[in-house]
C-alpha cells in the first residue's frame, strides 16, 4: 500500500519547525534509504515501526540522532499524532506543514486541524485538558485515536466481549480498546492478553500502533481464550473465573493484577464497597441505632467503625447466659422462609459435622440455615445480646454480624470448631468477605483473651482465614451461610 507523504521543504522557515516539533513529540529523522537513531538498534522489536512511521513523516526525533524509544508521550504529542495520522489516511498531508513560527503554541494548528475534522468530542477534550503536558495513558491514547475513520479500524481478530484480562467493560475506555485489539492494531503487553490501560506508552508503543493503523499489513493476529480470566484477592490468591463473572468480581474487590502491597487490614476495609442493610426488626434496629449513636462518629473510616464495634462488643458484653434469652423467639418461629429453587438445592447438601452434632446450639444453627432462617436467627441472638449485654458466642457474633451488614460489609455468622486446649470446640464465629478475602472476626474468644491478658491485642479481628487454620477448622459451611445472609427477612 502507498501512502501519501510530505513534501521535502527545504526553507529555513520549515527547519524552524521541525526544531519545534523535535522539542515536543511525533518523531523520526530518518529517511526512504532507512533510519539512523542510535537508540534504535536494527535487533529491537520496534525498528521495522520506527523506520515505516518516520518514512511517512508522522514521527520524528527527539534529536537529530535520537528517537528516545522509552519516553512516553504527552496529551500534546498524541494530538498532533491524531491530527497526522487522520491527513495521511484522508490524503491530506499538505494540511499539517501551514505551522507558523508566530504561533505561541506550538500544537495550536494540530488542534486547529482536529478540531476542524470534527476528531474532538467530549470525552478526548477533557483527556486533552487534564494532560496535555503530562504523560498519556495507553487506554487515553487509544480513546484520542478512536477518533480516526472506521475504515481504520477494519476487524482483523475474534475478541469476545469480557476476554481482555484488565479492561472492565464498564470502563470509559473499554470500546477504544477492545476495538484496536479486534483490528490487530494493539493485542496486549503480555501472553495473556492484558492492556495496563492506566500505564503511560512509550514512543516505540506508539510507532507499532501508528505503523499498524496505516498500514493493514502489519496488522496482528491475536486469539484471547474467552473459557476464563485470572482475578486475585487482596492476598494475591487467583481464581479462574468466566469472562462474563468478572465485572462482579471486580465490584468485590477483586483485581486483574497481583496486589503489589502486603495485606493490610485497614486498606482492606477502608476499600470495601458498602451496602448499609438494616434487620427489619424494628426493636433491634433502634438498638444498633443507639450503640452506633455512642461510638461511631461521621469522620471514622470503615476500618474505625468496625474496630469500634469490634471493641464495643469486647469490652461492654459479659460471656454467660442472657437474661433476655427467649425474648425474641417468635422472630426466628413467626417468619415464613422460603427459598429460590437454586438456594433450595445447594441447602440440601448442607450436612452437620460430626464433631458438632448434638451440640444443642449447632443443631439450632443448622436447623436454621436448611429452613433459610440464617438471617432471623442472628437478629434474634443479637437483639438478646444488646438486651441484657451478656452472651454466649452466639449472641457476640450475630451481633457483630448485624452490625456489619448496618455499616454495610458483607458478612454471616457461621458455626465451626475452635481450638480450646489440646483439642476443638463447636463455636460461632463471623466471616466478613472483602477484596475476594474470607476474614474471621471474633469478638467473644477476643474478650476471653483480654480476660487472660488485660489488653486488647485484636489477635482475633480481621484474620484471614488461611492464616487461623491452627485456631479453626471446619469451614467448609461458609458457602450455604453466606448465600443465604445479605438482605434481611426480618420484618415482622
Amino acid at each position: 500500500m502507498k501512502h501519501a507523504r510530505y513534501p521535502q521543504v527545504c526553507s529555513l522557515f520549515l527547519l524552524l519547525c521541525v526544531l519545534l516539533w523535535q522539542m515536543t513529540v511525533p518523531v523520526s529523522a530518518g529517511s526512504d534509504a532507512g533510519i539512523s537513531f542510535d537508540d534504535v538498534p536494527i535487533t529491537s522489536w520496534y525498528y521495522q515501526s520506527v523506520q515505516h512511521i518516520s518514512e511517512e513523516k508522522l514521527m520524528i526525533g527527539t534529536s537529530e540522532h535520537c528517537f528516545s524509544p522509552e519516553k512516553p508521550i504527552t496529551g500534546a504529542e498524541g494530538l498532533v499524532l491524531l491530527a497526522r495520522v487522520h491527513a495521511n489516511l484522508t490524503q491530506n498531508p499538505d494540511a499539517l506543514l501551514t505551522q507558523s513560527a508566530a504561533d505561541k503554541i506550538w500544537y495550536q494548528k494540530f488542534y486547529d486541524y482536529c478540531m476542524d475534522a470534527g476528531l474532538l468530542d467530549e470525552t478526548s477534550s477533557a483527556i486533552l485538558d487534564t494532560s496535555m503536558m503530562q504523560p498519556l495513558t495507553r487506554a487515553q491514547l487509544l480513546v484520542l485515536l478512536s477518533a480516526l475513520p472506521d475504515t481504520a479500524w477494519t476487524v482483523c481478530n475474534s475478541i469476545a466481549d469480557g476476554v481482555i484480562p484488565d479492561v472492565s467493560l464498564s470502563a470509559s475506555y473499554a470500546e477504544a480498546v477492545y476495538r484496536a485489539y479486534r483490528a490487530g492494531i494493539t493485542v496486549g503487553v503480555d501472553a495473556d492478553g492484558n492492556f495496563h490501560p492506566d500505564g503511560t506508552i512509550s514512543r516505540a508503543e506508539v510507532a507499532a500502533i501508528l505503523i499498524r493503523i496505516i498500514d493493514p499489513s502489519m496488522r496482528i493476529s491475536v486469539t484471547l481464550p474467552a473459557n476464563e480470566i485470572i482475578v486475585y484477592n487482596a492476598l494475591g490468591e487467583k481464581a479462574a473465573i468466566p469472562p462474563s463473572y468478572k465485572d462482579d468480581y471486580l465490584a468485590h474487590g477483586w483485581r486483574m493484577t497481583p496486589p503489589t502491597d502486603a495485606f493490610s487490614a485497614e486498606a482492606l476495609l477502608n476499600d470495601a464497597v458498602l451496602s448499609p442493610t438494616a434487620t427489619g426488626y424494628q426493636a433491634l434496629d433502634d438498638q444498633i441505632d443507639a450503640v452506633f449513636s455512642k461510638i461511631l462518629t461521621q469522620d471514622m473510616t470503615t476500618y474505625e467503625k468496625v474496630k469500634a464495634c469490634y471493641d464495643y462488643l469486647v469490652s461492654e458484653c459479659t460471656y454467660g447466659k442472657s437474661p433476655a434469652s427467649g425474648n425474641h423467639r417468635a422472630l426466628y418461629r413467626d417468619n415464613p422462609y422460603t427459598l429460590s429453587e437454586s438456594a433450595a438445592s445447594a441447602l440440601s447438601l448442607f450436612t452437620v459435622n460430626p464433631s458438632l452434632s448434638g451440640d444443642r446450639g449447632y443443631d439450632y444453627f443448622a436447623a436454621a440455615v436448611k429452613e433459610g432462617a440464617l438471617e432471623a436467627y442472628a437478629a434474634m441472638y443479637a437483639a438478646e445480646l444488646f438486651d441484657g449485654m451478656t452472651g454466649w458466642c452466639d449472641h457476640y457474633s450475630s451481633a457483630f454480624a448485624v452490625m456489619m451488614r448496618r455499616i454495610g460489609l458483607p458478612c454471616c455468622p457461621l458455626y465451626v470448631d475452635s481450638k480450646l486446649g489440646d483439642g476443638y470446640k463447636p463455636h460461632m464465629t463471623v466471616i466478613v468477605t472483602v477484596g475476594g478475602v474470607d476474614c474471621i472476626f471474633d469478638p467473644q474468644i477476643e474478650a476471653v483473651l483480654v480476660g487472660n491478658t488485660g489488653k486488647n491485642q485484636h489477635k482475633r479481628f480481621c484474620r484471614p482465614i488461611s492464616e487461623m487454620t491452627a485456631e479453626y477448622c471446619h469451614l467448609e459451611d461458609l458457602a450455604f451461610c453466606r448465600m443465604q445472609f445479605g438482605t434481611f427477612c426480618c420484618d415482622t
